[in-house]
This record gives structure tokens, sequence and C-alpha cells, in this order.
């Protein structure tokens, strides 16, 4: 048995327990002053050793769809792109023992700001810092982590990226925070591309949605290279087709622009290798991942990568053959993808997952989401400040940014 001493708490305690590590213990009281809700705090091993299928079964039936903190998706970046991220959660069970809620973060120190901060857990590939909140009891989970935060097992200010401004669960957290004293604020505010499905169908969407030059465009290009050659939409997840097609995809990208500046999956090992563990799959983690292709005579000439556990499909990353860019591949792609949306509707709706206002699909989906940086902290004038210097170091960067261009 391994031995965990409790990090943040002002008292020690030692747990015994099986692997990994965690700390802090808590509980929500209801009944008979019983915890029905625990928590605990999770280093990376204790991450590591969630109940696989507690994780999954939480994932598909979050409050709020973030395929980008499953299971498969977070150990594909342990192992990877944060294997130096001292990676934590704050983990939440509900009365039967099952993980109710996750909430991954890196503890940080954002000076000059002199309070530790937990920083939601973000990489270049995570494209939503929603937690994964259990539909049944959500407000029971969302006040067992509160309390964590003001009983101050958990650190005190929290920052989560790419935080969906109007989702209900953004207002389930004010209204427990408010009653904690607490306080949160949203920062960097950006709208991203949503498609929402709920016009009457393809034709409808067509017509009402897409611009009608834009529509031109796309339905000469698709007429043009159904001129040069057998044409086809692909959407595959068997497992080994899925490889060789994420394969297809990494050499595809590496070929155009991102190879050229070196932001490409293949440009750099480590994130090749996290490619694909995340999208390929790892054993026994199949099925968070599509692969949507355009066929030329079978041959992918644009690509887009989906992931999903829920109801909504997030597009991550495309990809298209540049030496046919003249006839829009890419846009085409996204237009069969619409097709086949209100053809098969094995999806409630699209996410773009971009983390500014501008994508390929502006234009061709219809609707936006408000996005934005939600922090979290003490009702008082530190969490003003900590919410005003972030937005100022983000609109310096900007500025900064600029600057350079010119």
């Amino acid at each position: 048995m391994l031995m965990a001493i409790l990090a943040y708490g002002r008292l020690g305690l030692l747990l015994p327990i099986g692997t990994g590590f965690i700390a802090n213990w808590g509980g929500c009281s209801t009944m008979h002053g019983k915890p029905a809700y625990t928590s605990a705090i999770l280093d990376c091993a204790g991450i590591r050793a969630l109940d696989a299928a507690d994780w999954e079964a939480l994932a598909a039936n979050a409050m709020a769809d973030n395929p980008f903190y499953a299971r498969q998706y977070v150990l594909a970046g342990l192992d990877t792109v944060d294997k130096r991220a001292n990676l934590m959660a704050v983990a939440i069970w509900n009365t039967r023992r099952q993980l109710a809620g996750l909430f991954p973060f890196r503890h940080r120190i954002f000076p000059p700001f002199p309070w530790p901060v937990a920083q939601g857990a973000e990489n270049l590939y995570q494209f939503s810092g929603m937690p994964l909140v259990a539909r049944e009891g959500a407000r029971e989970v969302v006040a067992t982590w509160l309390d964590a935060i003001t009983s101050r097992r958990a650190p005190g200010f929290w920052t989560m990226a790419n935080f969906d401004a109007d989702h209900p669960l953004r207002g389930m957290i004010e209204d427990a925070s408010a009653t904690r004293g607490l306080t949160t604020r949203l920062v960097v505010p950006y709208p991203r591309p949503y498609f929402t499905g709920q016009l009457a169908g393809f034709d409808a969407h067509a017509t009402q949605a897409i611009a009608k030059n834009r529509l031109k465009d796309i339905q000469r290009n698709l007429r043009r290279l159904r001129d040069m050659g057998d044409v086809a939409f692909e959407r595959i997840s068997e497992p080994a087709m899925l490889r060789e097609r994420l394969e297809q995809f990494l050499a595809l990208e590496q070929a155009g622009w991102k190879g050229e500046r070196g932001t490409a999956f293949l440009s750099d090992d480590l994130h090749a290798d996290f490619a694909r563990r995340a999208f390929a799959g790892i054993a026994g983690n199949e099925g968070l991942t599509m692969i949507d292709s355009l066929l030329l005579d079978g041959r992918p000439i644009a690509m887009s990568i989906n992931i999903a556990k829920g109801r909504t499909a997030f597009t991550p990353k495309c990809t298209y053959d540049e030496s046919l860019r003249k006839y829009g591949p890419g846009m085409v792609l996204e237009y069969l993808v619409i097709e086949r949306f209100y053809a098969e509707r094995e999806f409630a709706d699209m996410d773009a997952a971009t983390t500014t206002g501008d994508h390929v699909v502006l234009g061709l989906w219809d609707g936006q989401k408000a996005m934005g940086r939600l922090i979290l902290g003490p009702a008082d004038w530190r969490t003003d400040l900590f919410a005003k210097g972030w937005q100022a170091a983000y609109e310096g960067k900007q500025r900064l940014k600029k600057l350079l261009k010119r």
C-alpha cells in the first residue's frame, strides 16, 4: 500500500491507497450528517488509476459534452505533451461510489498575482475547459467541488479556458458560488462557430444558412471534382481503418502550410505520438474519433478529424490537398458533412472546437456559441484583479502580434 499526505489543507492526514496519489477526501453533507458525495485531489498517478468504465460513463453522460476530458484523450496527453505538466484533478463520487465529477487542473502561479491558481487542463489540443459533471446530481457535484475550494483542500482561484458562457453549467456554478463567498468572471470572450441542426433539412440549411454565392461556388467545385474522377464522402470509425486514415491525415497535413511552418503533428515526434494515441485510440479505448474524408478515386483530398463522447461532435482538426486548392476540397468536404448530418442525425449538434472566432465553417454553419475564460475565486478585489490582469495580458499579446505582423 502506498501512503499519501494531504497537500492543500492545513492539517495533514495519511491515507492508504492502492495506487497513485489521492489527497484530501471531503464530502458534501446531506442526510444524517453523512457525506453523500465525496471528493479527492488526484495527481497524475491517481488520474490514471481512475476506474476506466466509470470515467467513460461520466464523459458520455456529462452535463456539458467534452471529449477532450475523456479518458482516452487525457491519457494520450499524460503520455506525451502533458508528460511534465503535473496534471491534477478534483474527482467526485456519488453515494453509489460512481465517478460523478472530474475537474482536471494544473497548480500554477502567475506573477505578479501571488496566490496559487488551478488552471483547468489545457494544452494545444484541448478545445474545451468544461469540467465533467454528471447530469444526475449535477448540483451536488458542483457544490462538492466548491466546498473543496472553500475548505482550502483545492486552490482558491480557478481559471478554465474555452468555457461555454451560455451553458446551464455556468449558471449552476455562479449560483452555488454566491452562497459560499465566491464569484466568477468571464474574460477573453470570443464567438465559436456552432452547428445547431435545427433547420428543417439539408436543402433548407443550404438555402437559409449559406450565402447564395458561396453555395454556387461549392456546388461548382463539386462538379469540377466529379469531372476529374469518382468523388465520394466517407466517415469511418472502425479502429483498423481509422488508424490507416489517420496516417494519411498526418501526411496530408505535413505536406501543406502547417508542415512548412513546423506546426503539423509530424513536425514533432511527441505531438505525432499524441495524435496517434488521442485519435487512433489505445487498447480498450477506441470509439472516441471519426474521420471524415473527401475521396477522389479513393484517395483522400480533404480530411476532418471529429471526436465525440455524448451528443455533440467536435471538429478539432482538418486538412486538404493543397495542390487542389483551386477546387476548394476543404469547403466541399464541409458541405458534404452537413449533408451527412441531416441524413443520419448521428449527433444533436456540432462544435467547431476553435479558440478564436475565425474558422473555415463560418458562413456554412448556422450558429455561434459565446465562449470565454471562466475565472472563479473569492468575492473580493483579488478575483477582480486576477480577471482584469488576465484580460489585459491577452490584449497586450494581441497588440504585440499585430506589431510583429507589420
